[in-house]
């Protein structure tokens, strides 16, 4: 199997199925270890792609696929060059990888951001009276939260596009929608949602890069009904109308409490720790979906859900200066379902400037809700009590 980036997980579930990855990466992770890859300097490039995997002289594909963003597309040219199974519409593709296309083919009923494409040229005193202030500017085909900024002057418009007239087509800039930041995640087949869950954020995910910590729980139809009822129905319309292939899909979104407003969605797994608490909550393994997806077996055979008892939330733990926690600290205060918390002397920052990890459970969505600020709260030094908390579980 011909796996563009490496994450444990799906390798994992490979590795279940008696298949042997070959990986294509941008760079070297200690998972890789005694594993057949080949380094890229973009899993964007396809040609690049193409040539490290026609170059490795493989034989017996059975199949070719990502967890990545940015290995979307040349995923799909894997398959189209090499007749694997699998979506191999690039048409298709562009929709779920450049965010201005994507909204632009949505029906009137999705509510949405206002985006367009922007380029160092555009004048910010327009732009503010088109999108309003403050407003958001991506690269266009991006992904995650890593180049994402919300602008309210002229200066960090020009920061985020810089002053070179490159491309039309690199930047978007959308009008701010304030809400919770949620996610949907599940599994799209036979032109249907199969199933799907719905998480909520504990604070805006970009937020991370003025040093916030990324905190996410996953929320039922028993919890909350209308949320999961509106996020779902988001979803369905939205991956309906943009012709969705069958996939392991992730939208992101915003919701004010009445209205989900669609953010952005892709054809593949969700990142962080999304797919861990989903596995664990409702006994879906999306890994094993997206496996049998790649090798042309229908999803439906593996999404077996059970109804949840505990809802998980992970946490992706940071070092900050003046902070000197340990994993033992958070041992003491929290009852933990997992948890990776290197010393700082042996780790450097991961994605989202994670040092590690935390995982909670709780029956109650509210009081999961509660328990991750009160973790986030302990680990950015804004609760130095040491009161372990307390929960019925």
């Amino acid at each position: 199997m011909i796996v563009l980036g490496y994450r444990e997980g799906l390798d994992s579930a490979l590795r279940r199925r008696g298949l042997d990855p070959f990986y294509v990466v941008e760079k070297q992770k200690a998972g890789l270890a005694g594993k057949r890859y080949r380094l890229v300097s973009r899993l964007e490039d396809a040609q690049q792609v193409l040539r490290a995997v026609t170059g490795a002289g493989l034989t017996d594909v059975a199949g070719a696929l990502t967890g990545h963003e940015q290995g979307v597309f040349a995923t799909a040219l894997l398959r189209a060059q090499l007749d694997l199974p699998g979506d191999r519409d690039f048409g298709k593709v562009l929709l779920f990888r450049d965010k201005y296309l994507q909204k632009n083919a949505l029906p009137a009923e999705v509510a949405r951001a206002r985006c367009r494409y922007v380029t160092p040229e555009d004048d910010f005193a327009a732009l503010a009276a088109d999108l309003g202030v403050p407003f958001v500017v991506k690269p266009a085909d991006g992904y995650g939260a890593t180049r994402t900024a919300v602008v309210e002057t002229a200066a960090e418009f020009a920061r985020m596009v810089g002053d070179r007239h490159v491309s039309d087509v690199a930047f978007v800039a959308e009008s701010y929608v304030r809400g919770d930041e949620i996610h949907v995640d599940g599994v799209w087949e036979d032109g249907r949602l199969l199933w799907n869950s719905v998480g909520v954020f504990h604070q805006p995910v970009l937020s991370w890069s003025r040093g916030g910590v990324v905190a996410d729980h996953l929320v039922t139809a028993e919890g909350h009904p209308e949320l999961v009822a509106r996020a779902t129905r988001v979803a369905e319309t939205s991956l309906g109308a943009l012709g969705a292939p069958d996939c392991v899909f992730h939208l992101e979104g915003f919701d004010d409490g009445t209205t989900t407003f669609f953010g952005e969605c892709a054809i593949r797994l969700a990142g962080a720790h999304i797919v861990e608490i989903v596995a664990m909550t409702h006994g879906v393994d999306l890994y094993e979906a997206q496996v049998a997806l790649a090798l042309g077996e229908p999803a439906k055979t593996t999404v077996q859900p059970r109804p949840p008892v505990q809802r998980h939330a992970y946490v992706y733990l940071r070092h900050f200066a003046g902070r000197a926690l340990t994993a033992d600290d958070f041992r003491r205060r929290f009852s933990l379902v997992e948890l990776d918390f290197p010393d700082p002397t042996t780790a450097s920052p991961r994605s989202y400037g994670r040092a590690g990890h935390a995982i909670l459970a709780d029956r109650d969505e509210t009081r999961l809700r509660a328990r991750v600020a009160e973790l986030v709260r302990f680990n950015e030094g804004g609760d130095d009590s040491n009161d372990s908390e307390d929960s019925d579980d």
